[in-house]
């Protein structure tokens, strides 16, 4: 009686090869297609975290704190009817009083960096010193085309005085420095407007 030999033949095993072979590109691919949706949900979740967060910032800086809109050295701006002021015109500062020399507050992008700077106004230099806080995360998240502006509409006999409206718009784009970095660019744009209804005591 001959003992049967167990195991797989040359063919069998050449056959699962050939299997393997066709389904193994497929599975990679589904993974890798997973994988990069994984990474940009990611990117999203973070491009929006600061994104949101420089918003927010923002609009309750300005609602709560701002009496008004001034240039380097706190002259008013936006207060004659129908009168507009922007980041383009020059320094955009916040005043928070309406004094000859204002504290003042402002927004600026710098080198991808949103910077909230707080000026003071020392009595005895008879100059501003400034405190300077970046927004966002430049080396995850930079800001650019950072616009804003403030705008008085005109006055009719109803509405004599109207409070000037502060709108700002900017991009917030996930940095990435891998090689393919361009796949999956994430850039999200925010724009909103605040009116200022704050009057110095």
């Amino acid at each position: 009686m001959k003992n049967k030999k167990k195991g797989f033949s040359l063919l069998e095993i050449i056959v699962v090869l050939g299997v393997l072979g066709l389904l193994l590109p497929s599975v990679f691919g589904i993974v890798y297609i997973i994988m990069q949706q994984q990474l940009r949900i990611h990117r999203l979740s973070q491009t929006k975290q600061q994104g949101d967060l420089v918003l927010n910032y923002m609009k309750e800086s300005i609602s709560r704190n701002a009496v008004g809109v001034g240039s380097a050295l706190g002259s008013p701006q936006c207060v004659n009817s129908a009168s507009t002021y922007s980041n383009a015109s020059g320094e955009f500062n916040f005043t928070l009083d309406n004094s000859a020399t204002p504290d003042m507050f402002s927004f600026e992008e710098n080198a991808g960096e949103l910077v909230f700077t707080q000026k003071t106004y020392d009595t005895m230099l008879l100059d501003y010193t400034t405190d300077d806080i970046s927004l966002n995360d430049s080396a995850t998240v930079v800001v650019s085309n950072f616009v804003i502006e403030c705008q008085r509409r005109s006055a009719d006999l109803v509405n004599v005085n109207f409070f000037p409206v502060v709108g700002f718009e900017y991009d917030a784009t996930f940095v990435d420095t891998t090689p393919t970095a361009q796949e999956g660019v994430v850039s999200l744009h925010y724009q909103t407007k605040v009116k200022l209804r704050r009057t110095p005591n």
